[in-house]
């Protein structure tokens, strides 16, 4: 079973004001277009705007007895220590939201995908930690 959830109008209306403004800014932390942490609320918006764009893919990188204890809804599970070997069949050109526990795996995996020519990798800035911190719903299973 999926797991949905909707953020409420208020919080959408602030966070889309917040990354318009960010949006203005100077890229001033050096990463890539394409290529970002961002805050749990802004991956939350994210997965709702892409939850029909088949090129999106969000990535579990932990475990998968870690996974199976709950995930991001829609999450596929990649074991962040088998992920150099499946990189291959992931697109370049696709987007994906990576995330493992509190962020130390998938700043590796991110860095892997940056350095394979990924195009747009966005990290979830403390994973799932930083996930549930914030409310967000998880999925079991």
């Amino acid at each position: 079973m999926v797991d949905t959830f909707r953020i409420p109008p208020l919080l959408l209306a602030v966070l889309g004001i917040t990354l318009a403004c960010a949006c203005l800014g100077s890229d001033s932390d050096g990463e890539k277009p394409g290529s970002k942490v961002i805050h749990p609320a802004e991956a939350a918006i994210m997965i709702e705007d892409m939850e029909n764009d088949p090129g999106f893919l969000i990535i579990d990188l932990r475990t998968a007895d870690e996974f199976a204890g709950g995930h991001i809804p829609g999450a596929i599970n990649i074991d962040a220590a088998t992920f150099p070997e499946q990189i291959e069949r992931l697109d370049p050109d696709g987007t994906y939201l990576i995330y493992c526990r509190r962020g130390m795996r998938s700043a590796g995996v991110h860095k892997l995908m940056d350095e394979a020519g990924f195009r747009e990798v966005y990290e979830i800035e403390g994973g799932i930690s930083a996930w549930q911190a914030a409310g967000m719903p998880l999925a079991e299973g």
